[in-house]
């Protein structure tokens, strides 16, 4: 089952992020030579399951393919950006840091754990 959805170009990041409201877009962006972060899917697919009634969506993107993302080109490490009705939500996580992607998920959808 693919639950994340591949944010391919400017398009698709308009279509995906920037125009669906009340939905908490959670971005594992990537580097094109790496791919999204299989070591962090797990974790993705639990809150998605535990948590499925919260309006949030999974998605992976090409920071070299959305004007968006340019900041993160060259970066060696996986970073995450949390979206929600086009705007982005706190800080980006960068690398496989669980505790602190949880955290910034739950914390938007006001989940206690």
């Amino acid at each position: 089952m693919a639950f994340q959805t591949e944010i391919k170009d400017d398009r698709s990041w308009t279509e995906e992020i920037m125009e669906t409201p009340g939905l908490l877009q959670i971005i594992d962006v990537h580097q094109t030579w790496c791919g999204p972060c299989l070591a962090i899917q797990s974790t993705f697919k639990r809150v998605c399951l535990d948590h499925s009634d919260k309006p949030m969506k999974f998605f992976t993107a090409d920071a070299s393919k959305v004007d968006a993302l340019s900041d993160l080109v060259g970066s060696s490490e996986p970073a995450f950006v949390l979206y929600m009705d086009g705007a982005k939500i706190g800080s980006t996580v960068k690398g496989v840091n669980s505790p602190a992607l949880l955290k910034a998920i739950f914390d938007s959808l006001g989940i206690q754990e």
